[in-house]
């Protein structure tokens, strides 16, 4: 009985030091596996990491990641946007790059300034691993008070198209843009085709003013197609115009305005009033 008495109190011994190791113990093993498998986890590097704008708030991508090159494999990558740098990042796409030091490229639609980034988020072969930080940025523009008169004019004589082009400088803060360079767009009533008509720039204070072949019953408007550091914008309305008769010169010569302009105004419209509000002071 002493025999089994003694066996039982040993092993309640041993279970009595099992339960009673530290939870401090505890978590300094937890944290030694996980640094171990940390350890194994490959480094990846993110090189040659570039954004920028085009006028029209297209976003291109490029860069290229460094891994281990006795691995290949395909990883996903989150293209991430900030509008401070530091804070509020936010997934805009998702890009496939291998880790065979492969290039990635990729483009997007994002009208507002801002600061861009790659990042992938780690598995179990790769740890987790982030781009620099990349400013791309570009001021918002508008055009205000577009209008075309006269309303009704003779067929081939003239009208004056007229407005007023607007650039941000701050959050809050605007002007006229002067020296600009503004289309003068026309479709005929009944048409979709855009034509150019002729380039109107600004004066001192942003305001443009352009006499026009009235070719026909038709609608016009106004496009600026953006600078280095400005995005593009158009006006949000398209005046209607009548013509009556004929006369004005050679009618053969007048009939077919000038080349074809690829323009949508709805599109144009929506990107004038979401183009960036955030205009911090570019660097």
């Amino acid at each position: 009985m002493r025999r089994i008495t003694l066996g039982i109190l040993s092993a309640s011994a041993v279970m009595c030091t099992l339960t009673a190791l530290p939870p401090a113990a505890l978590a300094e093993t937890a944290a030694s596996a996980a640094s171990q498998a940390r350890l194994d986890q490959k480094s990846l590097n993110f090189d040659q990491f570039a954004v920028s704008y085009d006028p029209w708030g297209k976003v291109t991508v490029d860069g290229v990641l460094r891994g281990d090159p006795s691995v290949v494999t395909v990883l996903p990558l989150a293209i991430e946007f900030s509008t401070d740098g530091k804070t509020g990042w936010s997934v805009k796409k998702t890009v496939k790059a291998g880790t065979d030091t492969s290039s990635f490229h990729t483009s997007l639609y994002y009208n507002m300034s801002g600061y861009w980034r790659a990042r992938f988020a780690g598995d179990a072969t790769y740890q987790a691993a982030t781009s620099s930080v990349r400013k791309a940025w570009r001021w918002r523009t508008e055009i205000h008070s577009f209008k075309v008169s006269p309303k009704k004019v003779r067929k081939n004589r003239y009208a004056t198209a007229s407005g007023r082009l607007i650039r941000w400088t701050t959050l809050t803060k605007h002007g006229g843009y002067s020296g600009r360079k503004v289309r003068i767009v026309f479709r005929f009533k009944g048409k979709k085709t855009w034509y150019h008509l002729a380039w109107a720039k600004t004066n001192s204070k942003g305001y443009f003013s352009k006499k026009v072949h009235a070719y026909g019953s038709g609608y016009y408007g106004a496009i600026f197609e953006g600078g280095s550091g400005t995005f593009a914008t158009a006006s949000d309305n398209t005046p209607y115009v009548k013509t009556y008769g004929i006369g004005g010169g050679s009618v053969a010569a007048q009939t077919v305005p000038g080349p074809i302009v690829n323009w949508t105004p709805s599109s144009s419209s929506a990107l004038s009033a979401t183009a960036p509000l955030l205009s911090a002071r570019r660097d």
